[in-house]
């Protein structure tokens, strides 16, 4: 893995969280308890800081950076899907976002989320909680039913236990 320091910014990464080594965390970033950074993710956080709360996943080929009016806040049990982007926004907790979706600056996603593979949500967009977007640009079709909230509840859990699985044997091919 590349961790980087910038400038006198230094990651902060918990000690169960899994980064693959080939990934890249840069900067001013925090990633929580039992996160997850994927194959040639890159975590940038030069410009601002780049939160990521626990048990998220942040996906193969996903890029997460900050602007300098915005950081990267992303909340508990978040999975941004494969070559997904994350820029200056807001993700709360138990989001899904999907495959090369791309989520930009002063957004505000509302927890309990899905976001459809391929979106884009545009500046400053705040979208409500328990919401399914679709589209370019991104627009609420309808709520969330509750069993796709309990699915969603149940995607994290599964990066969770792929992660601590890829975390152990990194650890002991170390030894």
């Amino acid at each position: 893995m590349v961790i980087i320091p910038y400038q006198d910014k230094k990651p902060t990464i918990a000690d169960d969280a899994y980064i693959s080594p080939r990934a890249s965390v840069i900067g001013a970033a925090t990633i929580g308890a039992r996160s997850s950074v994927w194959e040639y993710a890159v975590i940038r956080a030069d410009y601002n800081t780049i939160s990521i709360g626990t048990d998220s996943s942040i996906q193969d080929n996903c890029t997460v950076h900050c602007d300098l009016r915005f950081p990267t806040k992303i909340g508990n049990s978040v999975t941004l899907g494969h070559n997904s982007v994350a820029h200056g926004c807001t993700i709360e907790d138990n989001v899904l976002v999907g495959i090369g979706a791309v989520i930009l600056n002063n957004v505000q996603i509302g927890h309990h989320s899905i976001i459809g593979a391929g979106s884009v949500i545009t500046p400053g967009k705040i979208i409500p909680p328990e919401s399914l977007v679709i589209g370019v640009p991104g627009k609420v079709v309808r709520s969330l039913t509750p069993a796709d909230i309990k699915e969603l509840d149940a995607n994290w859990k599964v990066y969770v236990e792929l992660s601590q699985r890829y975390l152990k044997q990194l650890r002991e091919d170390r030894k």
